[in-house]
């Protein structure tokens, strides 16, 4: 454990992670210290011991037990340089990083009829008093497949009406003690990014522009939690995103779906791969194509159709040239 905090306390101190990283790397810390090797000197360690503690990560999420896995071999890479141990347990074939029993859950887009329907209650539904509403922040994830988080952390001059543009610069993110804050930069490098305003986002935009004009608040964010007087945090949606969808009657799902429904009707709208992968800010481009594979899949035959019309109308070119 002390291997382990001195080098995340040193990477934070030298500037080589943020607020938000250091804090993810104290949790992931504080969830290995309460296992039994957490309690044990690493030169103590036994190899059935980490394989007990490896096997037992098993009824985690694939993404803890990457987290997990990845501490433990840090900290015996760090004990091997220091020599306080002659040889690194991890390079033993037997002890590799455990899969996952859990089933992975996939979050998917709303159809056509289930976007209808929310669509529908969203525009009357009603919180109860002093309770914050967040229509617009699902609309602008609905109609720009932004995250959340880059939602709740935009301000009034990163919406260029004139040039049709959302600037994506910054993100609502977790620090120390779970700390909601505004972090300068996005999830991803490739986050920060220009993303289009159409005709159905616009109105949107100009509407939360004008409420901020007649009611500015002390951190200049276009949304702003008045009852807290702090940042807006993404579980506060996903908890009203589920209320709608209930009255709705739509199956519940994160909020993060409104983010797939819209690049699903991107897809559908034979937007390029590379011009949606832009838009929702993926580093790689097979990350959109992973992502959305199901929905390219379900594409196959009007792409063929699109193909087979092509090329006839280029055979009846071709005649009316010949006579």
């Amino acid at each position: 454990m002390e291997l382990l905090r001195q080098k995340y306390d040193n990477d934070y101190a030298k500037n080589y992670v943020g607020e938000q990283g250091y804090g993810r790397n104290i949790a992931s810390l504080k969830s290995l210290e309460k296992s039994p090797i957490g309690q044990t000197p690493i030169k103590d360690i036994t190899k059935d011991q980490m394989e007990k503690y490896l096997q037992s990560l098993t009824r985690y999420s694939e993404n803890v037990i990457k987290k997990m896995y990845r501490q433990v071999v840090l900290a015996y890479e760090i004990a091997v340089r220091k020599e306080i141990l002659n040889r690194n347990l991890m390079d033993s074939e037997d002890l590799r990083r455990p899969r996952s029993s859990k089933k992975t859950k996939k979050v998917t887009g709303l159809t056509l009829e289930e976007q209808k329907k929310f669509l529908e209650t969203l525009e009357d539904y009603r919180e109860p008093s002093g309770r914050n509403e967040y229509k617009d922040q699902l609309l602008i994830e609905l109609y720009s497949g932004m995250r959340m988080g880059e939602i709740n952390a935009l301000k009034p001059e990163d919406i260029d009406l004139e040039k049709g543009i959302v600037h994506v610069k910054r993100t609502v993110s977790r620090g120390l003690e779970y700390r909601v804050f505004i972090k300068e930069g996005t999830k991803t490098y490739t986050g920060i990014r220009d993303i289009p305003v159409s005709s159905i986002l616009r109105p949107v935009l100009e509407k939360v522009l004008r409420e901020y004009e007649e009611n500015p608040n002390p951190m200049g964010l276009l949304f702003y939690d008045e009852y807290k007087n702090d940042v807006i945090d993404t579980n506060q949606v996903n908890c009203y995103f589920g209320r709608v969808l209930e009255k709705a009657g739509v199956a519940h799902r994160g909020q993060h779906a409104l983010r797939h429904t819209f690049a699903t009707r991107c897809i559908e709208a034979d937007v390029p791969p590379l011009v949606l992968k832009t838009w929702l800010g993926h580093r790689d481009i097979h990350i959109t194509l992973d992502t959305y594979a199901d929905v390219f899949e379900n594409m196959h035959n009007s792409a063929i159709e699109k193909v087979e019309k092509y090329a006839d109308m280029i055979d009846r070119s071709q005649r009316h040239e010949e006579e």
